[in-house]
């Protein structure tokens, strides 16, 4: 399939006449046009450490079977089957990928969001972060009872990929815990740390080293209605909607300040001597406008400096950004730093829903282009600096009938692999 680039050219005239635009016209947004800074909007938003970190891991002491990262990682219960000639999609750079199981691929209570990659020892693993989708009904005490997830997945090879949904939790006291009620439309790690997005709320942190195994048993850890999970002690077992693991939450970075800022999507930006967190906002013309811009182009991107602890630095308790950028684009759903060598400082890919999908560059010099032919519903993307590649995944699309889509090759749930260039 041939790809769908538009590539958007603007005289030096136009180019310069907007480089010295007021703030107004700023206001106003050009869709399409280079990042442009706002030095305005770093002093207004914040990130401010809640202090759990000691207190949060006390509280699940004694709390089933305490297991590290690397210790999940040998005892992974799915396979993602590895897509084929026949199979995969056609998008534009593909070179490796894979579906994962039956189950799923059709679910309608969890969809993927964000995404990670990292190695643990010689172990290549990524993260997939899944959203709850399904509404309540009159007899659901919560919009989402059963919380939100992620995929642990073996990818040091793509022909035998392994993976395990683990739950997420939040604990409320000794020995006590909930539902982790987040979209999850993004995710990090930072060393043993791995970094949730809270869209208007902000960013909880999980100890990869302290995941909890407990009682796998689904009919016994929900409740009567066979859909509402148990999240606690019953009978002396340990449940968490009968996952056999499950995640705490350690720590929060609660967002704060007067310019309404949002944490949709995240990811690691490795290129300065001092790592960033890059964090950004999902914006569109119809619900999501951002600030009252109906453009849907308001959508903010926010550096962060990340410290030698694998926490944001703060003063006093509070992270502020080194750099905020106005993207120009919307529906941006994640983004990834573009590691080619000779590209822009602080220049970008971004996934997106517009123009029914595609994946942008952007960077602070030059307008942006895109390219069409990706996933349909892209959703987080991944790079890395030791490769050409880049990572993603989609949400999955819908038949006529509204039901799940799942032929991987058209718009089923899929995590891929591509060439960087070819989205460069």
């Amino acid at each position: 399939m041939q790809s769908n680039r538009n590539v958007l050219r603007t005289s030096g005239k136009v180019i310069a006449a907007l480089l010295v635009a007021s703030t107004t016209l700023f206001a106003q947004r050009v869709e399409d046009y280079a990042m442009q800074v706002d030095s305005t909007e770093r002093t207004c938003a914040n990130l401010v450490d809640s202090g759990t970190w000691t207190t949060f891991a006390n509280y699940m002491n004694g709390v089933g079977t305490t297991k590290t990262l690397a210790q999940v990682l040998t005892d992974l219960n799915q396979t993602a089957p590895q897509l084929t000639s026949a199979n995969h999609p056609t998008v534009d750079g593909y070179i490796d990928g894979v579906q994962y199981s039956s189950g799923d691929v059709s679910t309608e209570i969890w969809a993927p969001q964000g995404l990670a990659e990292d190695k643990s020892g010689s172990i290549n693993y990524h993260i997939v972060g899944w959203g709850m989708t399904n509404a309540n009904s009159g007899s659901h005490t919560q919009e989402w009872p059963n919380g939100s997830r992620i995929s642990v997945m073996n990818t040091t090879s793509t022909s035998n990929v392994t993976y395990r949904n683990v739950i997420l939790v939040v604990p409320t006291g000794n020995q006590t815990y909930k539902a982790a009620l987040y979209h999850a439309g993004g995710v990090a790690i930072w060393g043993h740390y791995l970094y949730v997005t809270q869209t208007t709320v902000g960013i909880h942190v999980f100890d990869l080293n302290n995941f909890k195994q407990i009682y796998g048993n689904t009919s016994y850890c929900q409740e009567s209605d066979h859909f509402t999970g148990i999240f606690g002690n019953k009978g002396g077992n340990w449940c968490a909607d009968g996952y056999g693991y499950m995640l705490p939450e350690v720590a929060m970075y609660s967002l704060s300040g007067s310019c309404a800022p949002k944490v949709d999507w995240l990811n690691q930006d490795l290129r300065p001597s001092t790592n960033l967190l890059i964090t950004g906002e999902y914006c569109n013309n119809g619900s999501d406008t951002c600030r009252g811009d109906s453009t849907g182009l308001n959508g903010r991107m926010y550096q962060w400096q990340m410290g030698s602890d694998d926490k944001l630095i703060t003063s006093g308790g509070k992270a502020t950004p080194t750099k905020v950028y106005y993207m120009n684009e919307r529906n941006v759903q994640g983004a990834a730093p573009d590691y080619l060598s000779g590209e822009p400082t602080d220049s970008y890919f971004l996934t997106s829903s517009r123009h029914n999908q595609s994946i942008f560059k952007v960077s602070p010099v030059a307008t942006a282009h895109y390219t069409t032919n990706v996933l349909q519903h892209p959703e987080g993307i991944h790079a890395t600096a030791t490769t050409q590649h880049v990572w993603y995944v989609n949400e999955g699309t819908r038949n006529a009938d509204n039901s799940l889509h799942t032929d991987p090759k058209d718009g089923g749930r899929v995590l891929i692999m591509i060439d960087q260039y070819a989205i460069n």
